[in-house]
């Protein structure tokens, strides 16, 4: 898996790809109802941010989501030590949630790492 790396104080859009439970086939997103993001900060577990998500292209099971820079600017920035040259480590999950209309049952999906890239502000 990728990582999932938001870049702090800029508008970030990013896109997934739903896969069936147990195939690598992409899920139909035809009878979509909902998809929710929420980003949780890791230390807490308090909600920072939620959004809807759109379809993109349902026969292929691909969603688009979006943060606002005002979103990000919020952020926090997690590095590892110093001997370890700065890494960045993972300050945030995310938790996307999709429910059908013809009452298929729904999909959760965890993001487990967030990361949290400066940019230079």
């Amino acid at each position: 898996m990728a990582d999932f790396v938001i870049p702090k104080g800029q508008d970030f859009e990013f896109a997934i790809k739903v896969i069936e439970k147990d195939s690598f086939l992409p899920q139909d997103l035809t009878n979509m109802n909902t998809a929710e993001f929420r980003l949780i900060d890791i230390k807490d577990m308090s909600l920072v941010h939620n959004s809807n998500m759109t379809v993109v292209d349902a026969l292929n099971g691909i969603l688009k989501g979006s943060i606002s820079s005002t979103v990000t600017g919020i952020l926090s920035i997690s590095r590892g030590p110093q001997e370890d040259g700065y890494y960045l480590k993972p300050g945030y999950q995310g938790s996307i949630t999709i429910t059908f209309a013809d009452g298929t049952e729904s999909i959760n999906v965890l993001i487990e790492k967030i990361l949290v890239a400066p940019t230079g502000e």
